[in-house]
């Protein structure tokens, strides 16, 4: 669908393509942000999920810091298909239900140093297709009262 978004945008645009995939990226890339709040010595799970019925099994990452252009910076965790996975920690794992989309990583024991921005992205075929979820997580101390 974006190419063809390209095409008719470069025909009104008079070839100034470079411009119209941009925009085109834009419209057509699905990207949301959330924040979470974290307890330390708690897990922590950051929300990313998306339709297998539609689109089937697909390839995804984590990273810390926003989602790029392209692939995750600061990779944290891949996936090339359900089956394989490969986790920079233990303490970073996906115990949702993977082949129903559930691709949400919990971060065992979250510290301190576990704050900041993740981002999640799925691999949906196609250009400018991926669907990204930028998160911020914050992390808090715990009240050892609490029940």
């Amino acid at each position: 669908m974006c190419g063809l978004c390209v095409f008719l945008l470069s025909i009104l645009t008079q070839g100034k393509s470079i411009y119209c995939t941009f925009l085109c990226s834009a419209i057509l890339s699905s990207h949301t942000s959330s924040n979470v709040i974290g307890i330390i010595g708690h897990n922590v799970t950051l929300p990313c999920r998306y339709d297998t019925k539609h689109h089937g099994e697909l390839s995804f990452c984590w990273g810390r810091g926003k989602v790029p252009t392209s692939k995750c910076s600061d990779t944290i965790l891949t996936a090339a298909d359900w089956a394989e996975q490969s986790s920079q920690s233990s303490r970073y794992q996906l115990l949702g239900r993977v082949m129903d989309g559930d691709i949400s990583l919990t971060i065992l024991d979250a510290q301190w140093s576990d704050g900041g921005v993740y981002g999640c992205r799925i691999e949906v075929p196609g250009w400018f297709n991926d669907h990204k979820v930028n998160t911020q997580l914050v992390m808090e101390e715990g009240n050892a009262h609490a029940n």
